[in-house]
């Protein structure tokens, strides 16, 4: 032994882009998902549905909008929809969001989010 501890470390933080900008969380709905059951992470961008405001990862599906940013990891279920919390706005580091495999957030996704409260910001990264 060296005399020396590890107590704690300290990560930064890559999704907020500016902690000084109002942010406010809201509990979601997240669909079921008939693929099983999906591991989302903090950052994901969910789509609300347009007709029941449920909510799923965003892919450029018809009938729903970029609503929110997923603010603590959530697991998706097949038989049942699932409470999450997210982000209903804030400053967000644009290369840290997380779409659907093989989806780009696309210039309607952006006004969305920036209606809905939701700006974000390139980084160095």
């Amino acid at each position: 032994m060296n005399g020396r501890e590890v107590i704690g470390s300290c990560v930064p933080e890559m999704l907020v882009a500016d902690a000084d900008f109002p942010m406010s969380v809201v509990s979601v709905t997240i669909a079921a998902t008939a693929d099983g059951e999906i591991s989302l992470k903090r950052g994901s961008v969910l789509a609300a549905d347009d007709t029941d405001g449920t909510c799923s990862l965003l892919s450029g599906s018809e009938g729903t909008t970029a609503a929110y940013i997923l603010a603590e990891p959530v697991m998706t279920s097949i038989t049942e929809d699932v409470i999450g919390v997210a982000y209903e706005t804030g400053k967000f580091i644009t290369q840290s969001l997380i779409v659907a495999d093989g989806y780009q957030l696309s210039v309607k996704d952006r006004n969305d989010l920036r209606n809905a409260g939701i700006l974000m910001e390139g980084a160095l990264m």
